[in-house]
């Protein structure tokens, strides 16, 4: 991936050490960039609405409820944007649910670095890769 595809990305995850530790990680790949980070619906709802992000990652549960929802509102405000969800949640209906909701990937939080890092590239290098042209496309 050239240096002008990086994939810029919203972070929204309750536990704030993960979050930041998680960020410091993906922000030294050279084609990630955590651009935005949040802790809270309501916190990444305001995120969303600064634009800029190639993909959004997004802990499920979130403690002001309203998960779902977002990930609904990230997905119909820009479908090609990619939400990819992380989640200790193992009942197949919640994962449904977000998958119907407009989530790309639902993942468990015990998956690797590795293997989370492959995620975030699948779904936001391609984004960054064509989608860096489309303008107000883009949020």
């Amino acid at each position: 991936m050239e240096v002008n595809e990086i994939a810029l990305l919203l972070f929204v995850e309750y536990h704030n050490a993960f979050r930041e530790a998680a960020s410091v990680l993906m922000d030294q790949e050279e084609d990630l960039e955590v651009v935005s980070q949040a802790s809270s619906v309501s916190e990444g709802r305001q995120r969303m609405a600064e634009g800029g992000i190639d993909a959004a990652i997004v802990d499920i549960p979130l403690p002001d409820e309203g998960a779902e929802d977002m990930v609904r509102e990230l997905h119909e405000a820009n479908p090609s944007v990619p939400v990819l969800t992380l989640t200790v949640i193992e009942d197949e209906e919640v994962i449904d649910r977000f998958l119907k909701a407009g989530a790309s990937e639902v993942l468990p939080k015990s998956i690797s670095l590795m293997e989370a890092l492959a995620a975030v590239r699948r779904l936001g290098g391609e984004r960054a890769k064509h989608g860096r042209d489309a303008g107000p496309d883009r949020i």
